[in-house]
């Protein structure tokens, strides 16, 4: 199964590719079998060895770096809750205030796969030097 080894080359095209992966997903969601749509997407990325994911940063902390050429692998981000603009088209909730729309940003994280041990700056001229 290659879902996840994408080729998108814009935001737009990332966000349609996690919908279409997510679709399947939140039906699970509404009848229970999963807790988020982040569960599956994490039991799909399982099924190709993908098992521990972290963002850049967290690999950094623990002194591993991103392998050359790897592409992230996607999930949803906590949602972020933005004001209606123009309240005219905003919906109004029962109690008369305008609704605010929910934004789920996409977060992008590596596996244990796509992932080496940090070379230090000394070791890597050192063994171009020896």
């Amino acid at each position: 199964m290659k879902t996840i080894e994408t080729k998108q080359t814009n935001i737009q095209e990332k966000r349609n590719f996690l919908r279409g992966l997510s679709k399947p997903i939140q039906a699970l969601v509404k009848e229970g079998a999963l807790q988020s749509v982040n569960e599956g997407l994490k039991l799909i990325y399982g099924e190709e060895g993908h098992e521990d994911l972290k963002t850049i940063r967290q690999w950094n902390k623990e002194g591993k770096r991103v392998k050359k050429g790897e592409k992230a692998l996607l999930l949803w981000g906590s949602p972020r809750v933005k004001e209606v603009e123009n309240k005219e088209k905003a919906e109004t909730c029962e109690n008369g205030e305008v609704d605010e729309l929910s934004f789920f940003p996409i977060c992008y994280v590596f596996s244990q796969k796509q992932v080496q041990e940090a070379e230090t700056k000394r070791a890597g001229k050192e063994a171009n030097n020896g």
